[in-house]
């Protein structure tokens, strides 16, 4: 099995490495449910990329599900994750899923742990691709467990662990100024440029007036 490492930020609770228990089933609508059976290890490094180590019994397990099971329509492929702090070994409350019958082309599967700021997992998401944009079932779907078994030794497995992240804060504007009655100050209208500089035309007006003009040659004898 190929596993792509996807970088994460890995908090100071981490100090030492950690490990979860993960493992599947195929649950079908209507049905008893059978039971979770062992599917790898999801490794946490203290210092390192996240990384799941298959069982040695994956692929056999597959085969064993798509030879015991009705697969009706709406049979999904379930993950579980068994968390430090479960009440009773067998039982998890942190499960994803997916269609059996996305299994049949699927080349590639994404493990996402969602953490708490203490590293702690408490949630999980599981995905297969390439999957139909509108999450419809292909119309060659039959055999999608024994296809995924075969082909399990080369499926591309990532594993991600995400950590909280805060939303970003809002742009604040700055309020506009106040009068002492609590009402906005209304700005000054802009003066053209005749009103700004009326002053200096005069002025030079003036001084043409004043200077009377180049004085008068004296006549020719």
């Amino acid at each position: 099995m190929l596993v792509a490492f996807l970088l994460a930020t890995v908090p100071l609770a981490w100090a030492v490495d950690s490990s979860y228990n993960a493992f599947h089933r195929v649950y079908e609508p209507n049905q008893p449910e059978t039971q979770f059976l062992a599917r790898g290890k999801v490794l946490i490094p203290g210092n390192g990329h996240p990384s799941f180590e298959p069982s040695a019994s994956l692929a056999q397990d597959l085969t064993q599900f798509a030879e015991e099971l009705q697969m009706v329509k709406g049979a999904l492929y379930q993950v579980a994750l068994e968390l430090d702090n479960e009440a009773r070994p067998g039982e998890w409350n942190v499960v994803s899923a997916v269609k059996v019958c996305h299994l049949n082309q699927a080349t590639s599967e994404t493990i996402i742990l969602h953490a708490n700021h203490e590293g702690k997992p408490y949630s999980l998401d599981y995905f297969v691709a390439p999957t139909p944009h509108n999450g419809a079932c292909p119309k060659k779907s039959k055999g999608s467990l024994l296809s995924f078994a075969s082909n399990i030794g080369s499926l591309n497995t990532t594993v991600e662990v995400r950590l909280p992240r805060l939303p970003p804060l809002p742009e604040l504007r700055v309020p506009p100024p106040l009068t002492p009655a609590g009402e906005p100050v209304v700005p000054v209208p802009e003066q053209s440029l005749f009103r700004k500089y009326w002053m200096y035309g005069a002025a030079i007006l003036i001084a043409l007036m004043l200077s009377g003009g180049p004085e008068e040659e004296p006549a020719k004898k």
